[in-house]
């Protein structure tokens, strides 16, 4: 399984990064830090991945606006999966209005972050994307989760 993940925090591509080798699954891990240089990435390249992990709230360019860009190029056949640490209602309706396949929250410490891993590949592996969309009641105390 190859994954794309975007996200402008390194600590989060690290840790997500370290989290897939800790998983010990059959899974690539490319990143990239901006919307911009995965929008250079993804159009020029031959092998696409399996999966788009993108970080919403990214300067220049937020995972919405790389989505939108996405799509444009015609490279919107790639599952995408929005993960936020935000469970805000609108950034949840945003992503279904747009057509994502998943709207996962970050989860805050490494095992939930190994354990995500797995049920992303084996959610992969059955064609299943393991993450329910958060509710659209989410009170103001939860909608901020720490990363």
């Amino acid at each position: 399984m190859r994954i794309f993940y975007v996200d402008d925090d390194e600590n989060d591509r690290l840790l997500l990064a370290k989290a897939v080798r800790k998983a010990e699954l059959p899974i690539v891990l490319d990143t990239a830090d901006s919307g911009r240089a995965a929008l250079a990435t993804l159009t020029k390249k031959t092998a696409l991945p399996d999966l788009l992990l993108l970080d919403i709230k990214m300067p220049e360019m937020s995972g919405f606006d790389l989505f939108g860009a996405l799509k444009a190029a015609g490279v919107a056949h790639i599952p995408v999966v929005m993960f936020s640490s935000s469970s805000e209602a609108r950034d949840v309706q945003r992503a279904k209005d747009m057509g994502a396949h998943a709207y996962c929250v970050k989860p805050t410490g490494l095992d939930e972050i190994v354990e995500f891993i797995k049920r992303l590949y084996w959610g992969w592996v059955r064609q299943q994307i393991p993450c329910e969309w958060p509710e659209q009641t989410a009170t103001r105390d939860d909608r901020r989760r720490p990363r």
